[in-house]
């Protein structure tokens, strides 16, 4: 069985090779993408899979590199660096930071944290 980790580097070389049928390989089919407190973006396998052919049409020499990292049972968060994200028409590079829930080998749930969140509120 693979580890959290060793299932995202699946996932980002699937990624990068633009290979859409791996990378939903590796995600259950119940698996959802949140953000900041948990507003669902996308939710179920079919959907993610039209999310991310939107994401490569849009950024289409984007790569995924994986960062640092770290595991607790099924969670794993990883910092990420995203070359040829297309801002304003140019290519530039962004830093982000998921978290993610690798149940069985694959992804379960993907949670994003925005780089530029402003109002947290009470978090506590």
């Amino acid at each position: 069985m693979m580890t959290g980790i060793d299932v995202m580097h699946a996932m980002a070389k699937a990624y990068n090779a633009q290979d859409i049928d791996a990378m939903m390989a590796l995600i259950s089919d119940d698996c959802i993408i949140q953000k900041d407190r948990g507003e669902v973006l996308v939710a179920g396998k079919a959907s993610i899979r039209e999310f991310y052919l939107g994401g490569m049409k849009s950024h289409p020499n984007m790569k995924l590199e994986l960062k640092e990292n770290f595991s607790a049972g099924t969670a794993l968060f990883v910092r990420e660096i995203n070359t040829g994200w297309v801002v304003d028409g140019k290519e530039t590079v962004l830093e982000t930071t998921w978290a993610y829930q690798v149940v069985n080998g694959k992804i379960a749930l993907m949670h994003y944290f925005s780089i530029d969140y402003k109002s947290a509120g009470n978090v506590f």
